[in-house]
């Protein structure tokens, strides 16, 4: 089973390609922070940049280079190492019915760079969670070029011909990145934890489908174990080395989540929500997505409403 597609299936997700950068020269641009459940992102189609984020080492961009930023940080992004404090750029603002392109005077930019979003709204919490502050993805030796330059050349095409469903498109090759760069990631490092360690630990797979596609159940600690045919000792030991959590913490977390999408997508009411992901009590349920989610479930979903 692919328990990482089950996963990200149940997290839904938006994409959107909002700017393209096209400049040279000295220059620095600072990001704020994004709202929770925004995923920010950065392509480099040609030249170089260098990324800043609090807590972590500047990292080096060139083309081809995809950068994720799983928690929408507050960053900067500059043409060198030593230009955090540069101007912006001088640059003109381009007319286009996909997204704000800006373009310097030159006839030839040694920048060309697109930047995105990838909003999950609350429903998604666990998994970002799970990653580190900074995805980065260099295009000359990780993934291959089979699958990655065609892709990142198919979001340059649509945006320079800006055809009937070009949006579309370029939101799911936005998202389709994402996995990537995720995917790509998780497959290599050596210091997973949360959902995304609960994945990669093969003894505990049948725990962990059970906690994706059977919410709805009453799954208890004795439960999970037997299914992964494993004493409740040893089964918590493990779970918790590989996820830096309790199976009840991790399994309320994904319930959460999976309401937050239900009420953001679905029009079925509070209780049936709750029961879906496994409460017998309406009033439980509220409770523990407030507690979780800082609001209630109906004041969420006129959120939901107001964005759509």
């Amino acid at each position: 089973m692919d328990t990482l597609s089950e996963l990200l299936d149940g997290h839904p997700a938006r994409g959107d390609l909002d700017v393209r950068c096209q400049w040279s020269g000295r220059w620095s641009v600072p990001h704020v922070a994004e709202a929770p459940g925004t995923v920010r992102f950065h392509v480099v189609m040609r030249g170089v940049a260098y990324l800043r984020v609090a807590g972590e080492t500047p990292r080096e961009l060139a083309a081809g280079d995809i950068v994720v930023l799983p928690s929408g940080d507050a960053h900067i992004l500059a043409g060198d190492p030593g230009d955090w404090d540069a101007p912006r750029p001088n640059a003109s603002l381009r007319t286009h019915p996909l997204l704000k392109w800006q373009a310097g005077d030159e006839a030839e930019h040694a920048l060309d760079m697109f930047c995105g979003r990838i909003d999950f709204g609350g429903g998604a919490a666990t998994l970002l969670a799970s990653l580190p502050s900074v995805l980065h993805v260099p295009g000359e030796a990780s993934l291959p070029l089979a699958s990655l330059a065609p892709l990142i050349e198919l979001m340059r095409r649509e945006v320079n011909d800006a055809a009937p469903g070009a949006r579309s498109v370029v939101g799911q090759l936005s998202s389709a990145l994402f996995v990537l760069a995720l995917r790509h990631w998780w497959s290599r490092s050596d210091e997973l934890h949360g959902v995304l360690g609960l994945l990669r630990e093969p003894r505990l797979r049948p725990a962990c489908t059970a906690m994706l596609l059977r919410l709805h159940e009453p799954l208890t600690v004795e439960t999970l174990a037997g299914a992964c045919h494993m004493s409740r000792s040893s089964f918590l030991r493990l779970f918790e080395r590989a996820t830096q959590a309790t199976p009840a913490n991790m399994l309320v977390q994904l319930r959460m989540d999976t309401a937050a999408v239900r009420l953001r997508r679905d029009s079925d009411g509070i209780a049936k929500v709750a029961e879906m992901v496994g409460f017998l009590s309406e009033s439980a349920f509220i409770r523990a997505f407030e507690r979780h989610k800082g609001v209630s479930p109906a004041v969420y979903r006129k959120q939901r409403d107001k964005v759509h």
